[in-house]
């Protein structure tokens, strides 16, 4: 009987060492996480690297699909898509904003008022476009890490 009872226990004890390898194979398997590659984002799923997505000036992946599973990552990655291309349009027209304040410059026939108020308005379309972008790269972070925490361990 003792025996029995033996083989009972070290049963149990190996199926739920099993059962926890597979949990945490399966959390390894699916956890998305960010890495920047020269200039790019890359959303990077599992232990293993795999690319799930790419984030850019001139490329972006459906986030909101990729988290879908998790309510609030959705939640999250809505703000991301909602900030980011306006951001980076912003960031954008204010580039050319202030290069054409630089070729106004240049001229140098007394457009000093034109140089000004493109300089002026460059700079704030900067600043506007980079703080777009900061709250859609923090979205994107809480959406991943949301993602991660409501993955099965």
């Amino acid at each position: 009987m003792r025996g029995l009872i033996a083989i009972l226990i070290a049963l149990s004890i190996a199926a739920a060492a099993g059962s926890s390898n597979a949990q945490q194979r399966s959390y390894d398997d699916n956890a998305l996480r960010i890495e920047d590659s020269r200039g790019d984002m890359r959303i990077v799923r599992g232990s293993e690297g795999t690319v799930v997505g790419r984030i850019g000036v001139f490329r972006s992946t459906d986030v909101t699909r990729l988290v879908q599973s998790s309510e609030r990552a959705t939640i999250e990655a809505r703000k991301f898509v909602r900030d980011y291309r306006p951001g980076t349009l912003f960031v954008a027209v204010g580039i050319a904003t202030l290069g054409a304040a630089i070729g106004a410059l240049r001229v140098g026939d007394g457009g000093h008022g034109l140089t000004t108020a493109l300089t002026v308005s460059g700079t704030g379309f900067i600043v506007y476009g980079a703080g777009r972008l900061e709250n859609a790269y923090n979205a994107l972070a809480q959406s991943l890490w949301w993602y991660n925490r409501d993955l099965t361990k």
